[in-house]
């Protein structure tokens, strides 16, 4: 089993001209730090859509929000569909692999009207797990450029004591927790901790 991500920028059209390279270079670096974090391959296609495999599926919801916390910081969001499942046919180019993940990925988002979406091949998603990912679905599309640049740095950093951040962001401390307060650092953290719990358990669920 394998984790995949498919996604694309949202209102990626409306983007100026003049902002459009910015745009692709944002994104080329933070799919750099996505997969370098997790050990994962990446893809770009029609200039602002993706594509993540990832090894181990336990780290999908983490990567996912880590990604889209760093391109929202550049004040540019995403939509990612999530899928765990089988890779049937590995390629170097990610583009070209085959297998139900690609598959289920895809089709969610094709079919998705939310931020995050996540499907487990042949494993409906546990009734609290989907209602974790729901309410993380309102903390993202609620979150301002300020805030999710805050927790971005926040969940990466190796010292992420508020006074550290405040050196980091240039800020006050007193800045810094409010920014993450507003964020609800402490509740995407934990959730972040739950995903990876919550997706072994219903991958043992399979086996069992």
């Amino acid at each position: 089993m394998i984790a995949v991500i498919s996604g694309d920028l949202i209102k990626s059209q409306k983007i100026p001209q003049q902002q459009y390279d910015d745009m692709l270079y944002q994104l080329d670096q933070s799919l750099r730090f996505i997969v370098s974090k997790f050990n994962g391959q990446f893809s770009v296609y029609r200039g602002d859509a993706l594509q993540i495999q990832l090894p181990d599926p336990t780290d999908v919801c983490s990567a996912a929000v880590l990604l889209y916390l760093q391109l929202k910081s550049a004040n540019y969001s995403l939509r990612q569909s999530l899928a765990v499942g089988a890779l049937d046919n590995p390629r170097a180019d990610i583009k070209t692999a085959t297998g139900s993940a690609y598959t289920l990925s895809g089709q969610g988002l094709d079919a998705m009207n939310q931020l995050l979406l996540l499907q487990i091949e042949h494993s409906p998603l546990d009734i609290s797990f989907a209602l974790n990912i729901d309410f993380i679905n309102v903390l993202l599309d609620k979150m301002s450029q300020k805030q999710a640049n805050a927790l971005f740095y926040y969940l990466t950093t190796n010292n992420n004591s508020h006074s550290e951040l405040a050196k980091e962001l240039n800020t006050s401390r007193e800045n810094v927790t409010k920014l993450l307060n507003l964020a609800h650092y402490q509740l995407i953290e934990r959730f972040l901790n739950y995903s990876k719990d919550a997706i072994e358990q219903q991958l043992k669920g399979l086996t069992t």
